[in-house]
């Protein structure tokens, strides 16, 4: 028996704003599975004579754990990103010491349909052989079944870099590879509206483009938006950059375009550098922006420049975007249905969320989305709380409602999620896509940009769409913390899942923001 992975990331390595290191780690991650493949050769073998139910019953009986570790090693081939990769790695390295000198080096993302498809075949024989794989309830099912209401308490935390790669090795500030900027840059709903705000802006100036001074904070490899504003007329632009190799890069793209008179690079973190002769600027353009609005340290980032940088701070028309947010609801994850304790466990994600393409069909929302980050630049000083934590918001309870409408349409795109992807038999197709359109893996979040402070503007970048949050391309990621080591599942119209949200967003560049979730879902017996 041979077993080969398959990665389908041609949209993924396009489209993502965050991408891991797969290509030069993926040869030997083969390798180690064809190591535990053959250690487990024997057990197959077995478990193919005696495939009847009574005979399995005397496999577990002489063979305890076999279906538990031939489902470990599957899991651990089909990966949604590099988060779970990771989870798989250290079960590895718990059953065999030879893997464990190497794996923690390996780091990547999977796609999930590629793992949908590769466990195809298997999902037929692991349910014969472990009957929690699919339509297990969750441990806390048992407990409630004779109340009116069952009550199942969700939690998650992570940091803002945590599965992210790093800028620095401390893993204090998010960072980008390559393909991350390419996806930035070729994202159709991002950079011409990025482009619109400048021009627009600069047009719209006393005395024209030629009175302003601009600056680009975090300007990126290919200095895009500092060469939209000299292009656009400006009389001075300053680029940003953080990463030095980043920054050398864009000087060099700048000169190739003529523009090295105009645009002046400074590299470093803007905490920590001034403007030549202290001066300040009449436009900043901050596109920090993280799939949740603050992950990038935006709010660190753009409150400093608020101080030091811009003649007039308080004012909307000094920023682009003017505004960023953060929406949420609750989420059903297709991955989450299919693999469950004790075969994968969950909980050694140890908090790191999963982060989808929002074009994933996998991940569908439960209820209507609700606003919980709302960070406006111009006013920013005033979204400091007096608090210990020096955070944005205290934490803030949401109630969602699950929607019995939402549960209808998800079950269609679950079915044909598994279909497609050829999971399940045709026959078990429908209860499988009805008992994950009915569960619960935890909040989803992603952003939403608004180049003007303007009620009415049209000028507003939607990563999903607005506002019930559908699927649409986006670079930026849908991020979905997995709130339950099971899918909480059973869920009507009319339940109800409620969060405290704290989100811990420091006022320091070099401190990763850090977000918690507790709550409860409630489900009418």
């Amino acid at each position: 028996l041979r077993i080969t992975i398959r990665c389908d990331l041609k949209r993924n390595a396009k489209e993502s704003r965050y991408s891991t290191r797969l290509h030069d780690k993926m040869a030997r991650f083969i390798q180690q599975q064809q190591q535990i493949t053959k250690c487990c050769l024997f057990y197959l073998f077995v478990a193919i004579l005696i495939a009847d139910q009574s005979r399995i019953a005397v496999v577990n009986a002489f063979f305890p754990g076999v279906a538990v570790q031939r489902q470990g090693e599957d899991c651990s081939k089909i990966s949604t990103n590099r988060n779970i990769v990771k989870q798989t790695q250290n079960y590895q390295e718990e059953t065999d010491d030879d893997i464990k000198n190497d794996g923690n080096k390996i780091s990547s993302t999977m796609s999930r349909r590629s793992a949908m498809q590769r466990c195809g075949g298997i999902a037929a024989a692991t349910t014969v052989l472990s009957p929690f794989l699919f339509g297990a309830l969750p441990r806390q099912a048992a407990q409630a079944a004779d109340d009116v209401t069952k009550v199942i308490p969700i939690s998650a935390s992570w940091s803002a870099v945590d599965g992210l790669n790093s800028l620095d090795e401390g893993k204090k500030v998010v960072g980008f590879d390559r393909s991350a900027y390419n996806a930035m840059k070729d994202d159709p709903s991002r950079t011409p509206l990025f482009k619109k705000a400048i021009i627009d802006r600069l047009n719209a100036a006393p005395g024209g483009p030629s009175t302003q001074t601009v600056l680009d904070l975090g300007t990126g490899p290919f200095a895009l938006f500092s060469i939209m504003a000299a292009e656009a007329g400006a009389k001075k632009v300053f680029a940003i950059e953080a990463n030095k190799e980043v920054a050398q890069s864009a000087r060099f793209l700048i000169k190739k375009s003529g523009f090295s008179d105009i645009i002046t690079v400074l590299d470093g973190v803007s905490t920590e550098l001034t403007l030549p002769d202290n001066e300040k600027v009449d436009l900043v353009v901050a596109e920090l922006v993280g799939s949740i609005a603050t992950e990038e340290g935006a709010y660190a980032t753009v409150l400093d420049a608020h101080t030091r940088f811009v003649k007039r701070p308080n004012s909307p028309k000094s920023w682009i975007p003017s505004r960023i947010q953060t929406y949420a609801a609750p989420a059903s994850y297709t991955l989450h249905n299919l693999f469950q304790p004790p075969a994968f466990d969950w909980d050694k994600l140890a908090g790191q969320p999963v982060r989808f393409n929002c074009r994933d069909e996998g991940l569908q929302l439960l209820s209507d989305p609700v606003l919980v980050e709302d960070v406006s630049f111009a006013d920013i000083p005033n979204n400091i709380a007096l608090t210990k934590k020096d955070n944005i918001t205290e934490p803030r309870q949401y109630t969602f409602t699950v929607d019995g409408e939402r549960i209808k349409q998800n079950t269609v795109a679950f079915r044909e999620e598994y279909r497609k992807n050829k999971v399940i038999k045709d026959e078990e197709l429908e209860e499988l896509a009805l008992s994950t359109a009915r569960s619960f893996t935890g909040v989803a979040f992603w952003p939403r940009i608004l180049m003007d402070d303007e009620k009415d503007s049209t000028n507003v970048i939607n990563s999903r769409t607005f506002p019930e949050g559908g699927h649409q391309r986006s670079h930026w990621q849908t991020v979905l913390p997995i709130m339950n080591s099971t899918p909480v599942g059973g869920l009507k119209s009319g339940d109800k899942v409620v969060v405290n949200a704290d989100f811990d967003v420091p006022s320091k560049v070099l401190v990763p923001p850090k977000y918690r979730l507790e709550g409860n879902v409630f489900v009418k017996n």
